[in-house]
C-alpha cells in the first residue's frame, strides 16, 4: 500500500512553511532593494536557526534546502525584474 499525502502527523513535514517562505522572500527582496546583499546571510541564518531542531529528519532537511533555494532564487528574480523595469 502506498503512503498517502503528508498530513499533520507526518514528522517530515515542516509546519508553517507557507508563512515562513513568504516572510523569507519579503526579507530577501528587502535586503536586495536596500542594496545590502549581506542581509541574505542574515535571513538564511535566522531561518536555519529557527528550523534547526526540525532538520534531523533527512527528508525534512532536503525539503528545507530545496525550498530555501527556490524561495531565494524567486525573490532575487523578482527584485531583478523590478530593478530592470525601474531603470
Amino acid at each position: 500500500m502506498l503512503p498517502g499525502p503528508p498530513g499533520p502527523a507526518d514528522p517530515e513535514v515542516l509546519r508553517g512553511g507557507a508563512w515562513i517562505g513568504a516572510l523569507e522572500r519579503a526579507a530577501v527582496a528587502g535586503t536586495l532593494f536596500a542594496g545590502w546583499p549581506q542581509g541574505l546571510a542574515v535571513v538564511l541564518a535566522v531561518k536555519g536557526l529557527g528550523r534547526y531542531a526540525q532538520l534531523k529528519a533527512p527528508a525534512a532537511a532536503e525539503r528545507f534546502i530545496i525550498g530555501t533555494l527556490a524561495s531565494v532564487l524567486w525573490a532575487a528574480a523578482c527584485v531583478g525584474v523590478a530593478l530592470l523595469l525601474r531603470s
